[in-house]
Protein backbone atom coordinates (compact mmCIF):
# COMPACT_ATOMS: atom_id res chain seq x y z
CA UNK A 1 0.00 0.00 0.00
CA UNK A 2 1.58 3.52 -0.60
CA UNK A 3 1.73 6.41 1.65
CA UNK A 4 -0.04 9.37 1.02
CA UNK A 5 1.28 11.98 -0.46
CA UNK A 6 2.10 15.06 1.76
CA UNK A 7 -0.32 17.49 1.58
CA UNK A 8 0.45 20.61 -0.93
CA UNK A 9 2.10 24.02 0.52
CA UNK A 10 -0.15 26.90 0.85
CA UNK A 11 -0.28 28.64 -2.81
CA UNK A 12 2.43 31.67 -2.90
CA UNK A 13 4.68 29.81 -0.36
CA UNK A 14 7.54 27.95 -1.71
CA UNK A 15 8.36 24.13 -0.23
CA UNK A 16 12.23 23.66 0.78
CA UNK A 17 13.34 20.90 -1.37
CA UNK A 18 15.90 18.02 -0.05
CA UNK A 19 17.54 16.30 -3.43
CA UNK A 20 18.90 12.36 -1.91
CA UNK A 21 21.06 10.58 -4.13
CA UNK A 22 20.33 7.51 -5.35
CA UNK A 23 24.07 6.68 -6.12
CA UNK A 24 25.06 7.20 -2.41
CA UNK A 25 21.72 4.72 -1.62
CA UNK A 26 22.15 2.29 -4.07
CA UNK A 27 26.19 1.67 -2.47
CA UNK A 28 25.00 1.37 1.14
CA UNK A 29 24.86 -1.70 2.96
CA UNK A 30 21.45 -3.80 2.10
CA UNK A 31 20.68 -3.66 5.90
CA UNK A 32 20.33 0.05 5.81
CA UNK A 33 17.49 -0.05 3.31
CA UNK A 34 18.68 2.91 1.30
CA UNK A 35 16.41 1.84 -1.41
CA UNK A 36 13.38 3.31 1.21
CA UNK A 37 15.54 5.54 2.39
CA UNK A 38 13.31 8.93 0.90
CA UNK A 39 10.56 7.67 2.50
CA UNK A 40 11.85 7.59 5.98
CA UNK A 41 12.55 10.90 5.61
CA UNK A 42 9.38 12.27 5.06
CA UNK A 43 7.52 10.00 8.04
CA UNK A 44 10.88 11.66 9.86
CA UNK A 45 9.27 14.93 8.65
CA UNK A 46 6.05 14.26 9.10
CA UNK A 47 6.81 13.55 12.71
CA UNK A 48 8.06 17.03 13.02
CA UNK A 49 5.87 19.14 10.78
CA UNK A 50 7.60 19.65 7.77
CA UNK A 51 6.10 17.48 5.47
CA UNK A 52 3.74 20.42 3.87
CA UNK A 53 6.84 22.52 3.88
CA UNK A 54 9.09 19.81 2.60
CA UNK A 55 9.82 17.94 -0.78
CA UNK A 56 12.23 15.18 -0.90
CA UNK A 57 13.01 14.06 -3.97
CA UNK A 58 15.41 11.42 -5.66
CA UNK A 59 18.79 12.99 -8.07
CA UNK A 60 21.41 12.00 -9.26
CA UNK A 61 24.98 12.17 -8.11
CA UNK A 62 25.60 15.35 -5.95
CA UNK A 63 29.60 14.95 -6.19
CA UNK A 64 29.68 13.71 -2.20
CA UNK A 65 30.36 10.34 -2.29
CA UNK A 66 31.12 9.42 1.47
CA UNK A 67 30.99 5.72 2.84
CA UNK A 68 28.07 4.58 4.76
CA UNK A 69 26.51 8.10 4.58
CA UNK A 70 24.16 9.39 1.87
CA UNK A 71 24.61 13.21 -0.02
CA UNK A 72 21.35 15.35 0.40
CA UNK A 73 20.92 18.42 -1.36
CA UNK A 74 19.25 21.22 0.51
CA UNK A 75 17.34 23.76 -1.57
CA UNK A 76 15.40 26.32 0.96
CA UNK A 77 12.42 28.59 -0.48
CA UNK A 78 13.91 30.74 -2.50
CA UNK A 79 16.84 28.93 -3.99
CA UNK A 80 19.62 30.76 -1.56
CA UNK A 81 21.20 29.00 0.16
CA UNK A 82 21.30 25.51 -1.14
CA UNK A 83 23.81 23.27 1.14
CA UNK A 84 24.82 19.55 0.82
CA UNK A 85 24.92 17.46 4.06
CA UNK A 86 25.90 13.84 4.86
CA UNK A 87 23.46 11.95 6.80
CA UNK A 88 23.64 8.14 8.33
CA UNK A 89 20.59 5.97 6.58
CA UNK A 90 20.70 4.07 10.08
CA UNK A 91 18.65 7.08 11.76
CA UNK A 92 15.85 6.72 9.27
CA UNK A 93 15.98 10.86 8.54
CA UNK A 94 15.67 12.05 11.93
CA UNK A 95 19.03 13.79 11.59
CA UNK A 96 18.02 15.78 8.56
CA UNK A 97 14.35 16.45 10.17
CA UNK A 98 16.60 17.76 12.89
CA UNK A 99 18.76 20.05 11.27
CA UNK A 100 15.50 21.17 8.75
CA UNK A 101 13.46 21.88 12.31
CA UNK A 102 16.22 24.63 13.45
CA UNK A 103 16.69 25.98 10.06
CA UNK A 104 12.75 26.89 9.70
CA UNK A 105 13.11 27.78 13.04
CA UNK A 106 15.60 30.54 12.26
CA UNK A 107 14.08 31.29 9.40
CA UNK A 108 11.03 32.00 11.70
CA UNK A 109 9.26 29.15 9.24
CA UNK A 110 6.53 27.09 10.22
Amino acid sequence: MRAPLPPEPEAGSEPTEVHVCHNCRVRLDPSLGGVDLPRRIREALHKRGLAITTRVLSSGCLGECPRGLVTVLVIPPGGRGAHAELIDAAKDGEDLAELLGREAARAGRP
